[in-house]
């Protein structure tokens, strides 16, 4: 792969450079230009003119506002650079690596001319609080996460701290002192606010410039400051603050102060933000720190669901945590054991693999080594293995029942030998060679030399693309899960057990869809990661007709919803989430659609054997 597929591969991935069509995406990649930061050097110096939209390939970056104080911080697959919010200003703020870092760097002028082609993308930045990647975005329907969309009133913690206009500038700051507030509120004599103080103000218009202590108030406060009323949402105070380089937003209620905003509040919001949660995994420096952090992920999934993030939204993400766990617990794992005996990648399979974890999914991993290694060698592969599918299973990614791990030495082996394995299921297919083709053509790079992983799947495609025996046998194992759905288009539910009267919405509907997606997409000669990426790339070369894509994709979407729906409800009551939903409980409009989406699966299944002449 060369660099220029390997940046448009990279911005393919990402909300909302997927919304772009081939050539628009191949006129940003092209565009691209490619720049490396050692950690803690300046990216985007202070009140510089920048015109440039950045997206973080690896690392982290720090950005600051024009007064020095931290804005936010991004990592990888997130943007920054003023072109994301406006139109046509350059940023002004500044920009340091937090760590090594290299960026894609995509000029303004480029930028702007995609939100002005491109309707989705465009819809994206215009909802968009910052220049960071909002979680809602994905298919283009962006809305602020919840807690951005309550009112600014529910924000507010404490009593406005205020002083009358009458008061000196020494007894306004005794006050702030007392308090032991950063800004204080101005008012006349009905109560009404007239101005604002804010410790800057103190300091920049009083002790710098020697100004006398008992003069008024009034001749050092922001007069007639920005306010907003109680019922304005939360993110509009977000933007005024951002937009008006202000730190502090008055909040009123018919006129009357109820208390003040500031960005620390907002710098609370961030700490329950799902992007907050990824960074502080990044800080984390043992397996118990990072099982700790662990500890949140069920109340920030059940937030992203009532805040309106879909499956397709919710599996990135879901996915993105699992990567992050992973990736410190090797970083974990290399601190105690010493440099590797040689280059090695960490790969995810099945879930994880595709990006599509939900909020229930067991571990499935292996390590593909640059070489093979004497004992010695495989003892320290065999320690790391340890560490991280250990550390995994505190942190909620329970052992994989089938042992399709890393500590397994089976899957703890030389690229050559994955080049035999995967030789051997496409060429001399049995059922336990479906079986592991089904979870390892899933495999993605976590950690590691990524290039070893390209090596392994560079001939993996023309060699399934030419054995029809292996894909027809392929088709016939995906026909072990069929739609729950009877005569007359009633469903089926399990009878007995944990899940009487239920229906498995994993096994009988999502997985049905993936296999589908991953036998056309090898049948195409293509080998893409994710399920609707590959339903579209068989759309895209005849394998499906575009219509079916669309249709298996829309019916991917539907249970998917139903599926996060019940695990946030699950969630919610305490318990822990599964697969099943019982289609009592659900609304008749969804019965319908149900119906409709497993009938999809059926047709698209029984298309597939036809495909292959399977009776």
């Amino acid at each position: 792969m060369n660099e220029l597929d390997e940046i448009s591969d990279f911005l393919g991935a990402l909300p909302p450079f997927d919304t772009l069509d081939d050539a628009a995406l191949a006129r940003a990649a092209g565009a691209v230009e490619i720049a490396y930061h050692r950690g803690g050097s300046e990216i985007i110096a202070s009140g510089s003119d920048n015109d440039w939209f950045f997206v973080v390939r690896s690392g982290a970056v720090e950005l600051r506002d024009a007064d020095g104080d931290l804005d936010l911080r991004v990592a990888e697959g997130e943007f920054f650079g003023f072109p994301a919010i406006m139109r046509q200003r350059p940023a002004r703020r500044s920009a340091a690596a937090l760590e090594d870092t290299l960026v894609y760097m995509l000029p303004g002028a480029v930028f702007r001319s995609l939100r002005q082609a491109a309707a989705a993308f465009d819809t994206f930045f215009i909802n968009a609080l910052s220049d960071r990647l909002l979680l809602g975005a994905g298919t283009g329907n962006t809305t602020f996460r919840h807690e951005l969309a309550t009112a600014v009133g529910d924000l507010v913690k404490r009593a406005p701290i205020t002083i009358p206009v009458t008061a000196n500038i020494r007894e306004t700051a005794e006050h702030m002192v007392a308090e032991r507030v950063s800004a204080m509120l101005v008012t006349d004599a009905s109560g009404a606010v007239t101005g604002i103080v804010t410790d800057r103000d103190i300091r920049s218009r009083v002790v710098a410039a020697g100004r006398d202590p008992q003069g008024s108030v009034s001749d050092i406060m922001t007069s007639n400051p920005i306010t907003l009323d109680t019922d304005a949402h939360a993110f509009e105070a977000a933007l005024t603050m951002m937009q008006h380089h202000i730190h502090h937003v008055p909040v009123t209620r018919d006129g009357a102060p109820i208390g003040m905003v500031s960005r620390s509040d907002f710098m609370r919001l961030e700490t329950e933000h799902p992007l907050y949660l990824v960074a502080d995994l990044g800080r984390q420096s043992s397996a118990d720190g990072l099982r700790r952090v662990c500890e949140r992920l069920p109340e920030v999934i059940a937030q992203q669901i009532d805040g309106g993030a879909t499956g397709q939204q919710l599996g990135r993400f879901i996915t993105t945590v699992t990567d992050s766990v992973t990736r410190q617990l090797i970083r974990v794992g290399e601190a105690e054991l010493g440099p590797a005996p040689c280059d090695y990648v960490w790969v995810a399979l099945g879930s994880q693999g595709r990006g599509e974890q939900s909020a229930k999914s067991d571990q499935d991993n292996a390590l593909i080594l640059a070489e093979a290694v004497d004992a010695d060698g495989d003892t320290w592969f065999a320690a790391l293995a340890k560490i991280v599918n250990d550390g995994l299973n505190d942190c909620g990614y329970v052992y994989c029942p089938g042992e399709v791990m890393a500590s397994n030495p089976k899957w703890r082996q030389p690229l050559a030998r994955w080049q035999d394995y995967f030789h051997t299921w496409i060429t001399v297919p049995e059922q336990k060679a479906l079986m592991h083709a089904n979870i390892f053509f899933d495999l993605r790079a976590v950690a590691g030399n990524a290039q070893l992983v390209e090596s392994l799947k560079s001939g993996i495609a023309t060699s399934a693309r030419g054995n029809e025996l292996f894909l027809a046998l392929m088709a016939k194992n995906a026909m072990t899960w069929q739609p729950p759905l009877g005569l007359f288009r009633q469903f089926v539910v399990e009878r007995g057990g944990e899940h009487n009267h239920e229906l498995d919405l994993k096994h009988r509907g999502i997985m049905p869809i993936v296999e589908i997606a991953r036998i056309r997409s090898l049948a195409a000669g293509v080998v893409r990661i994710g399920t609707r990426n590959r339903l579209r790339a068989a759309g895209e070369a005849g394998e499906l007709t575009k219509a079916d894509a669309d249709n298996l994709i829309d019916a991917l979407d539907f249970i998917e919803q139903l599926r996060i729906d019940n695990q946030s409800a699950q969630m919610r009551r305490g318990d822990a989430p599964d697969n099943y939903v019982d289609p009592a409980t659900l609304s008749r409009l969804h019965r319908q659609n149900l119906k409709a989406a497993f009938s999809q699966v059926r047709t698209s299944q029984q298309a597939l054997l036809h495909r292959f002449h399977i009776a």
